[in-house]
């Protein structure tokens, strides 16, 4: 801690107080004398809902909540930590990768704080109230990039996620901070080394849990239990084994409050936004909220205060039927069935409503036909199934992309070559210097079914003919984790290199009837891996590039 700009800010406060104005300037009351924030890196509400999770089953039973939380973009830890911290988005506090260093970014914060930072919860809480004590314990190292460390006096990184525990609740024991950000990281380890949804990520869920209860239980002894509020949140979701890409699994978050004065037991139909958490902290504490921030303080958390009206519902208040069989991973449900049929189910995820689903790529509606029992899909069809609840659509609608695929006229797919690269690879790299170490062919431009090698520092060209039959301007695109390019008749169309999440970019060309070389390059750097190629055009809606149309050269 820099005793320098602390004892700045508490000779200011007293110089104030004795002018005879207030500390306040909003006159806001203090809701709460101590505030912690538990940040579960890679937490989903997938895995609160699935993993054994007693103590915050325990926590929402007896607090507000909501699983519909939702994190900023990109979803990467770095930008969301920020954003937790600093009550605005990656286009305000400027951290948009992990990478970010201060000093050193595309572009600058859109206000000033301390040292080059956007202000952070640690900064507004020092500025307005020096004498009170503050506190930062995590085991990310990069998290403690995000802020400037002199606004804290506590502020340790744990060698572990027990050990940031241990760290945490001998703080609260010792120093009854008023505010207190703590952050574990073995979620997110687990959902990069083994998958989200996994048993082994689960378990990890389970661990943090435990781990929450030891913090929660510091307060206990501590002797502040019924003077404090713990908000429970993360950064970001997860799929496969990434994150950073755009799906819901991905940007939804889990967000608790629980304790002082908090509503019991009950879940907010409410869009809560990740950078609303330091609001809430800093309206609970009695501080004035910067104008700078973009976050609201989650006011329903609160007994007392009123649920604000809401003439538009929260779109994924109720969970998307499920169409099964469902995609692993990234893959979306539906999948690829050579030679044969494909059997269709629906599941409602939901205690209320019905499901109603279309084969056309329309978005189901009223009059869409009611799921009453398996469905037989002898073509490529795209799904879509949503819920109703009175007649009325209520949740996001779920999409399924089905491939029947037809070998009876000839081979189809496409050649395959692998290829090992360097270590920690960024981009694509210049394959005319490599040689492949294995070769093949596939039916789909995807990884999936593929026997790489390794996962890490692997790439793939995919090679063959597309046969259209119509002219006129065809889209294709490519989302992969990490970089990817598409060709056609030798002229790159999507390029979406680089090393990151699941993201898609696209491109278009104008095409002629007939057959046109297709080349697509991937590789993986390291942790998730993925890759998904789409198209449209003239009569053809947005799918997975037919199977049908290719044929190996």
């Amino acid at each position: 801690m820099n005793t320098s700009i602390r004892a700045v800010a508490l000779l200011a406060t007293v110089f104030v107080a004795l002018a005879g104005a207030g500390v306040s300037s909003a006159g806001a009351t203090e809701k709460a004398r101590h505030v912690i924030i538990i940040g579960v890196d890679g937490l989903s509400p997938d895995g609160v809902r699935r993993a054994a999770t007693p103590t915050l089953d325990e926590m929402m039973a007896n607090g507000s909540w909501s699983l519909h939380a939702r994190a900023v973009l990109p979803t990467t830890s770095g930008a969301n930590w920020a954003s937790i911290l600093g009550g605005a988005g990656p286009e305000q506090h400027g951290v948009t990768s992990n990478d970010w260093q201060v000093g050193e970014f595309n572009f600058p914060t859109s206000v000033t704080g301390s040292g080059g930072f956007f202000p952070s919860i640690f900064q507004i809480l020092t500025d307005q109230h020096p004498e009170w004590e503050v506190g930062s314990v995590y085991h990310w190292a990069g998290f403690g990039n995000l802020y400037d460390h002199r606004f804290v006096d506590y502020d340790v990184h744990g060698e572990s996620e027990e050990e940031t525990t241990a760290l945490a609740a001998a703080y609260i024991k010792a120093r009854r901070p008023a505010l207190l950000f703590v952050h574990l990281d073995q979620v997110d380890h687990a959902g990069h080394e083994y998958g989200h949804g996994t048993p082994q990520y689960y378990a990890a869920v389970t661990r943090a849990d435990a781990q929450i209860a030891a913090i929660r239980q510091a307060t206990v002894e501590a002797g502040i239990a019924d003077q404090t509020v713990i908000l429970v949140t993360s950064d970001h979701g997860g799929v496969g084994k990434g994150h950073g890409g755009e799906t819901l699994a991905e940007l939804e978050i889990p967000w608790i409050a629980y304790g002082h004065g908090i509503n019991r037991g009950v879940e907010l139909d409410l869009p809560i936004n990740t950078f609303d958490t330091p609001a809430t902290a800093a309206w609970l504490l009695g501080l004035d909220i910067p104008y700078a921030w973009l976050g609201r303080p989650v006011r329903p958390a609160l007994a007392g205060e009123p649920m604000p009206p809401q003439t538009y519902r929260t779109s994924s208040f109720y969970d998307s039927p499920v169409i099964e069989p469902v995609g692993e991973g990234n893959a979306p449900s539906g999948g690829l069935f050579v030679d044969r049929t494909a059997q269709m189910t629906l599941r409602n995820p939901n205690a209320v409503g019905e499901v109603r689903f279309t084969l056309d790529n329309s978005i189901p509606t009223g009059a869409s036909p009611l799921y009453a029992g398996p469905v037989e899909i002898t073509r490529s069809t795209i799904v879509r199934a949503g819920l109703f609840v009175d007649g009325a659509a209520a949740s996001v609608p779920t999409t399924a992309f089905f491939r029947i695929l037809d070998e009876s006229a000839g081979a189809r797919g496409v050649n395959y070559s692998v290829y090992l690269l360097a270590e920690n690879p960024v981009r694509l790299p210049d394959f005319s210097r490599l040689e492949p170490i294995a070769t093949g062919r596939t039916h789909e431009l995807s990884i999936d079914g593929l026997t790489l090698p390794r996962e890490d520092a692997v790439a793939v060209v995919f090679e063959g003919d597309l046969t259209l039959t119509t002219a006129g301007s065809y889209s294709f695109s490519l989302a992969s984790d990490d970089g990817s390019k598409l060709y056609i008749n030798g002229r790159t169309v999507v390029d979406n290199d680089g090393d990151h999440g699941v993201i898609t970019a696209a491109g278009s060309i104008d095409l002629e009837p007939g057959k046109h070389a297709l080349r697509v390059e991937y590789f993986n750097g390291g942790g998730g891996s993925w890759l998904g190629a789409w198209f449209e055009g003239p009569g053809v809606p947005r799918q997975f590039i037919d199977p049908n149309l290719l044929t190996p050269r």
